[in-house]
């Protein structure tokens, strides 16, 4: 598995990797700023292209968003984002990683592949260590993040998508 930044040419994988979401009835991809909303493929990767330096005046973490290649067919497996920086609103829900793997996808250790590359990438920003969280009854992302080096700092009550509470486990993973 490599991670691959998103460009033209990976277009229509990236339009079949949003279709398998569709198809599972999953509204969200996480780690992809929001790529099954984008009205296009382009669109959105100027969004994406935009968040690797935000304004200065920005309340906004750098951000880079990666595609989670398998090598053997160049199949997009998952998406990965790496924020640079924690703001306020990410140290209460967000955390430095965001990563979602393809529903027909899952189970196969592929997130754990895509974390460590993303840890890699993170280490070269020259931190020494990153805050992820995931909902608390996620089993398999807790298992990765722990696989990882993930050590468990707290649970919180955070506002989800739909403004009702929902309870986060945070984790904190040394560099």
């Amino acid at each position: 598995m490599f991670l691959a930044e998103p460009d033209p040419s990976w277009k229509a994988a990236a339009e079949e990797y949003v279709q398998a979401y569709r198809t599972a009835g999953e509204p969200h991809i996480g780690g992809s700023s929001s790529m099954e909303q984008s009205g296009s493929y382009e669109e959105w990767l100027e969004k994406i292209r935009g968040m690797h330096n935000p304004p200065a005046d920005s309340a906004l973490s750098p951000a880079t968003t990666f595609f989670a290649v398998r090598k053997e067919d160049r199949r997009i497996v998952g998406t990965i984002q790496v924020r640079h920086r924690l703001t306020d609103a990410l140290r209460e829900s967000g955390g430095n990683i965001g990563y979602s793997v393809r529903p027909d996808q899952r189970k196969r250790g592929y997130a754990t592949q895509m974390l460590f590359l993303a840890l890699d990438f993170c280490r070269g920003l020259g931190l020494n260590r990153v805050l992820l969280d995931c909902l608390a009854e996620n089993a398999g992302s807790e298992k990765t993040i722990r696989r990882c080096g993930g050590v468990l700092a707290e649970e919180a009550l955070v506002p989800g998508d739909d403004g009702q509470p929902e309870r986060i486990k945070r984790f904190w993973i040394a560099l």
